[in-house]
């Protein structure tokens, strides 16, 4: 229970007062505070150790504020957290310049480069790494610096009393006070056969502090600032000073301990001093909150009263046997305490995974619901953050360009201004930009260009091969200007002004910066931004591209992002165990109260163990487990509506059980058991409804197809649910970027080599002096050279972009001895080139539904006709397959569903593409074939026969084909395993269900 407020007297020490944290901890302090105000008749200032409950007294001073007060003491009294007051301090001005966490960080990377012996100690092996272990070196020299603070604080005094300059001369008789202080701890913690290893690393520890520490560290400036509120206090006539209480919200470190009672000591001198602290006894559940120094007989005694007094039916346990049952679940517990009305609920975060699961799920009830995050939510997991990302990852690239994921992801980001990117300032070239960014990048899938400003241009050239228009100049207009902001950072020595420059100037000229600030995030991100705008001393910090985007990247993961305020009917609070004192709810819901996670301890820091961080005076694991115990102590006996609740199945399958303390708790509460989460949730019935067999009706509003591909007519063979989703309702998976390359870009790349060598070849044998049509052996050596040259020509400008394709041109030149050979043999049957990559097509006659006559386009791109020397009337058409000869003669077996070949054929007898001449001869010739050791003379073509027969039925086969599609039948669903396993629509037919 609290005591009584102590009476107020001229005594020189300061007053002692301990309160319980249980549901009136907020009232019994506020009615003390205002007890001081009264007996002092001054108005108290009132320092809180943590930031958290700040709100709340000063809630409770206004709700419990007496009647008829006096009017100098009738406003609330002065309620800071212990920092604010530190900032607060007289004369702060005077201080030594405090210094950012950042410039602290750019302090050790100076003093790393500058002392080799350091670099030789301190490594890492990433950039990200560095910053890390300059985190953990700054901490590691924080603690060495409170460690020597108590015997610090007369001798700082006298410094703010005469106002001296404070110089490196007194730093370093701070460290020479430090060392033999170490020495001695060190000599106390670990045994003396490991003494000769543990100096060493003290010895470097100790060098490296003796370099970076300076009196603008944290542990120094909050010495100045207690004095200098001393000696203000000291100043002031005793009747004037203020009466200051110190609220001791959570267990100090020894050191902190020792540093506020001697100051408290040293006020009381001149004013009034109460200690407030935490009275345990009526709190604790378990024997660990209660002070060590307590009999163990008496310890179980007072446990057992305690829990006794407390009542288990507002409590429930539930557990879950998975991750996304447990976020259902405290997504319904919340939903239940708000249906019951209650409109101030907490969300206590020991698993924080599943608190932001759940609070996704809770984003449903949407601007109903205020939710507020104090877990520290992470600036790094904005939007805003990840498109600054998506063009520091462009930064890092190669400069043979990036990857054309990291590209795009950057050109979708929300914040890019496309505008400014390209200087389009009409509204005609605004227009212009719309889905230009969709368009780049289904020519870079489509075309597998993965990396590289070649393959992206080749990509972007490509995609235009069989069409009159020219590439889309935005396009490589907007490739060239991020290639040039890009170039800029190339080849230049970087130091931290320079680079923050060249980032704002990206981020004006690239429209980003506009963007940014009309979201939330992005002006929290880019006042973070302004941060890296360093004094003269770190500007000039010269570093490696790298390491400065690392920098940049761990400022960023560092940073807590706050939300903004929004009204709402009822507000969820997310906050960790140690927030909850203090704090007033209507219900608790605590997530992670599995023996895993609760309690849950902080490793102590790097250089130092648990046992030499305890005899330095800071926090250690026994002292963790202590204040957990006490919080949980506090948060059962203060809220009436608690929710525990815990994952019962670890991710490997095996049962976790409830938090220790929970089953200890259970044992003097028998009656208190788990229920499981499936409880929460109101059963349903539904009847099984086998799926059938996907049948599409067509729309009378779907415009029927005028024209059709060959690859489209063998999808509608295949299986018209197919064609029907992917041709007429444009549904396309949406794809990505495959490992290796792709294959369709190598089959494409390829066609257009022997395009390019046919015509060489073509144009070599009209010259009237050349050689090759008469001698067969120099003819067969310049096939191969030329196919050669053409070869590595065509692939150069890939592998600049991706020097992977370097593996599929060696594949293809190991083919080439083979693919000359079979050339000349075909020469030999009386076969010459005619031309290749033709467009072809012919208008198919057919009668509707209603008897009409109509006509459908059949056309597409053949790979090559080739003319007999024999007979003058005869032609044969060529497809090529850049895969292997089984899989070619697979198709030749069912030529009517595989038609291609006998469309190009019709289509070039009725267009009479080949003037006197008819395609009656066909095959498909494979680019992979089975190269024997000499490498020449392996099978690589199929012929298909019987071709006269095979036309007369292709023509009567798709009469009816389309017919019947523009007859309006339902489309079923049905095709063979292997047309089905790699097709789009699956998902929707659903194949495999019926």
């Amino acid at each position: 229970m609290s005591h009584a407020f102590p009476t107020i007297n001229e005594q020189k020490q300061p007053h002692a007062w301990a309160i319980a944290p249980n549901a009136g901890a907020l009232k019994s302090l506020a009615e003390g505070i205002w007890s001081c105000a009264v007996q002092t008749n001054q108005r108290p200032l009132v320092v809180l150790s943590t930031a958290g409950p700040l709100m709340g007294v000063r809630a409770a001073l206004e709700k419990h504020r007496p009647k008829d007060l006096p009017s100098h003491i009738a406003f609330l009294p002065q309620v800071m957290s212990f920092n604010d007051w530190l900032e607060a301090a007289p004369g702060a001005w005077k201080f030594p310049k405090k210094q950012t966490d950042l410039e602290r960080w750019l302090s050790v990377f100076a003093t790393l480069r500058k002392h080799k012996e350091l670099q030789a100690w301190f490594k890492a092996e990433t950039e990200a790494g560095s910053w890390g272990l300059a985190q953990a070196i700054i901490a590691a020299c924080d603690t060495l610096s409170n460690s020597i603070a108590p015997g610090l604080q007369q001798e700082l005094h006298k410094l703010i009393i005469h106002q001296k300059e404070l110089v490196t001369q007194n730093t370093q008789s701070w460290i020479e006070t430090l060392e033999p202080l170490l020495d001695r701890t060190i000599g106390q913690a670990y045994p003396a056969l490991a003494r000769k290893v543990v100096d060493q690393e003290a010895q470097v520890l100790l060098t490296f502090w003796r370099y970076i520490t300076s009196p603008s560290d944290p542990a120094f400036r909050k010495q100045f600032a207690m004095a200098a509120h001393l000696e203000a206090a000291k100043k002031i006539a005793q009747a004037n000073v203020r009466p200051l209480i110190w609220v001791e919200t959570a267990d100090p470190t020894p050191i902190d301990k020792q540093l506020i009672q001697g100051y408290l000591e040293d006020y009381a001198q001149y004013a009034t001093a109460v200690e407030v602290t935490m009275n345990w006894e009526s709190v604790a559940l378990w024997a660990e909150a209660l002070s060590p120094q307590m009999p163990e007989e008496q310890k179980l005694q007072t446990i057992q009263a305690n829990i006794n007094n407390v009542y288990p039916e507002h409590w429930r346990l539930v557990a879950a046997n998975r991750f996304e049952e447990l976020a259902w679940a405290t997504a319904k517990t919340i939903e239940q305490h708000l249906i019951s009305g209650k409109t101030n609920i907490a969300l206590v975060a020991q698993d924080r995974l599943v608190a932001r699961r759940a609070r996704a799920l809770l984003a449903r009830l949407g601007s109903s619901l205020k939710i507020q995050d104090e877990t520290g939510w992470k600036l790094s997991t904005t939007r805003a953050a990840a498109a600054l990302n998506s063009w520091l990852e462009l930064l890092r690239a190669p400069p043979e360009g990036p990857s054309a994921a990291d590209l795009l992801e950057f050109l979708q980001n929300p914040f890019l201004g496309l505008g400014k990117c390209l200087n389009a300032n009409s509204a005609r070239d605004a227009e212009s930009l719309n889905g230009l960014v969709a368009h780049l990048e289904d020519i870079l899938i489509a075309s597998q260009a993965k990396s590289g400003w070649e393959t992206f241009h080749m990509a972007i050239e490509g995609s235009v091969a069989h069409r009159s228009t020219a590439p889309n100049p935005l396009l490589l207009e907007l490739l060239q200007s991020i290639r040039g902001r890009l170039n800029r950072w190339r080849g230049i020595k970087i130091n931290c002004a320079l680079a923050h420059q060249y980032l704002m100037d990206d981020l004006e000229l690239m429209g980003m910066i506009q963007g940014l600030e009309k979201d939330s995030a992005g002006k929290q991100l880019l006042e973070l931004l302004e941060t890296f705008d360093f004094d003269v001393e770190h500007q000039q910090i010269s570093m490696r591209l790298n390491e400065w985007l690392s920098l940049l990247k761990t400022v960023i993961e560092e940073s807590s992002y706050e939300e903004k305020g929004i009204n709402a009917a009822a507000t969820l609070s997310i906050l960790p165990l140690s927030s909850t004192r203090f704090r007033e709810f209507e219900s608790v819901v605590m997530v992670g109260c599995d023996e895993q996670q609760l309690p849950a301890f902080s490793e102590p820091p790097l250089f130092f163990s648990d046992a030499l961080n305890r005899l330095l005076g800071g926090s250690s694991i026994e002292a963790q487990f202590i204040q957990q115990a006490r919080d949980l102590s506090q948060l059962l006996i203060s809220f009436q509506s608690i929710d525990l609740l815990w994952q019962s199945k670890s991710k490997s399958g095996e049962p976790l059980r409830p938090s220790a303390w929970i089953q200890r708790l259970q044992m003097g509460l028998p009656d208190w058991q788990a229920q499981n989460a499936s409880a929460l949730f109101t059963p349903r019935s539904a009847t099984a409804a086998p799926s059938q067999m996907a049948i599409a009706t067509l729309d009378s509003d779907l415009p029927m197809p005028v024209s059709m591909s060959p690859s489209a007519y063998k999808a509608l063979r295949d299986c018209p649910y197919r064609y029907y989703v992917r041709s007429l309702l444009g549904l396309r998976k949406l794809k990505g970027f495959e490992e290796g390359f792709d294959a369709s870009l190598a089959g494409q790349t390829l066609h257009k080599i022997l395009r390019n060598f046919y015509h060489a070849m073509k144009s070599e044998k009209q010259k009237s002096l050349s050689t090759i049509v008469t001698d067969a052996k120099l003819r067969s050596a310049w096939m191969q050279d030329q196919l050669i040259l053409i070869s590595e020509q065509v692939f150069k400008r890939l592998i600049e972009g991706d020097a992977r394709v370097l593996g599929v041109l060696r594949d293809w030149q190991k083919q080439i001895p083979s693919f000359i050979q079979w050339q000349l043999d075909r020469e030999a049957r009386g076969w010459q080139f005619h031309d290749a990559e033709v467009k072809v097509g012919f208008d198919l006659p057919f009668t509707d539904i209603d008897g009409n006559e109509r006509h459908i386009r059949i056309e597409g791109y053949a790979d090559r006709f080739d003319v007999s020397v024999h007979d003058p009337e005869l032609a044969s058409v060529i497809d090529y397959k850049n895969q292997n000869l089984t899989k070619v003669k697979q198709r030749s077996e069912a030529v009517l569903d595989d038609p291609q070949l006998l469309i190009y054929a019709r289509a070039s007898n009725e267009g009479k593409e080949i003037p006197g001449r008819a395609v009656s001869a066909a095959e498909w010739v494979a680019l992979k074939a089975e190269v024997k050791k000499d490498g020449d003379g392996a099978e690589r073509s199929v012929v298909i026969a019987e071709m006269p027969d095979l036309m007369q039925a292709f023509s009567e086969q798709m009469t009816e084909d389309v017919q019947s599609l523009w007859s309006g039948k339902p489309l079923k669903a049905f095709a063979p395993d292997s047309v089905c396993q790699y097709c789009e629509a699956r998902g929707i037919c659903r194949k495999g269900m019926w």
